[in-house]
């Protein structure tokens, strides 16, 4: 157990944020490369009425365009669907980067305002650690049949808490990827981890903060399904049936499917 104090060491803020100019204009350059792939699609088939140059010169100038920021607008759009998002991660792996005594201001006592561009460019250092190995996880525990949210990932999962057990040894928070069965493949959360009991490959008791709960600290325990190769996790975390229509990482409430340890530093 790591002298990591969520009322001290964790933000005061909830994670959630409404959209500014700011926001926006991060969001559109950081998906200009996803954007440039439709927009090269596009060139390529409006040049192929010219012959194969034409195709050529076609994708060229849709990637150019793509790159260039022309689906920017179609980026906003989007986004502005949602009235509101979170920035899980980059709160997170920020309090992580601070801890223990990192600046003459506590972490609990920063402002949102001054600190939302790192805690921007933070979120996108862990989303780009992690998304492939949430999509991965994720699409095990929503297509292979079996009991949800009892993941077929035990060997995975012993393998993540070891690797949680040894950091945590050598003194420093984790930065924790949560999966759950939700049918959104967004709908995933980050926390920190400063602490875990272990009795067992698959039974463990972790100690989180939780950018969701400002000042408490949130457990989530790990045991063996009773189905072989499965395990049963639950929480004390926020997970499941959302009041407003949703879900928070799982169908059931109280319950997350699998968890990793995520390198973003």
């Amino acid at each position: 157990m790591l002298d990591f104090d969520p009322a001290r060491d964790g933000f005061h803020f909830v994670n959630r944020f409404t959209w500014t100019e700011g926001d926006l204009a991060y969001l559109s350059e950081a998906l200009r490369p996803l954007v440039a792939v439709p927009a090269a699609g596009a060139g390529l088939m409006a040049g192929r009425l010219g012959g194969r140059r034409g195709a050529l010169a076609g994708l060229v100038a849709g990637v150019g365009l793509g790159r260039a920021g022309v689906g920017d607008g179609l980026v906003r759009a989007i986004a502005r669907r949602w009235s509101a998002f979170g920035l899980c991660g980059g709160m997170a792996l920020t309090a992580i980067e601070r801890w223990p005594k990192r600046g003459r201001v506590a972490t609990f006592d920063l402002q949102p305002g001054p600190i939302r561009a790192l805690l921007r460019r933070r979120q996108r250092m862990t989303l780009d650690a992690s998304l492939g190995t949430f999509a991965r996880y994720w699409l095990r525990v929503r297509f292979v049949p079996g009991n949800v949210p009892h993941a077929p990932l035990a060997a995975d999962l012993v393998r993540e808490l070891d690797r949680i057990e040894a950091a945590l040894a050598s003194g420093r928070p984790v930065l924790l990827g949560l999966v759950g069965d939700a049918p959104d493949p967004f709908a995933l959360h980050q926390v920190v981890g400063f602490g875990i009991e272990r009795s067992g490959p698959l039974d463990a008791t972790l100690q989180v903060y939780d950018p969701n709960a400002p000042g408490l600290t949130r457990t989530i325990t790990t045991v063996p399904s009773p189905e072989a190769g499965r395990t049963s996790i639950t929480t004390d975390l926020s997970a499941g049936p959302r009041p407003g229509g949703g879900f928070h990482i799982s169908t059931q409430a109280g319950r997350i499917s699998h968890l990793f340890r995520i390198d973003a530093e």
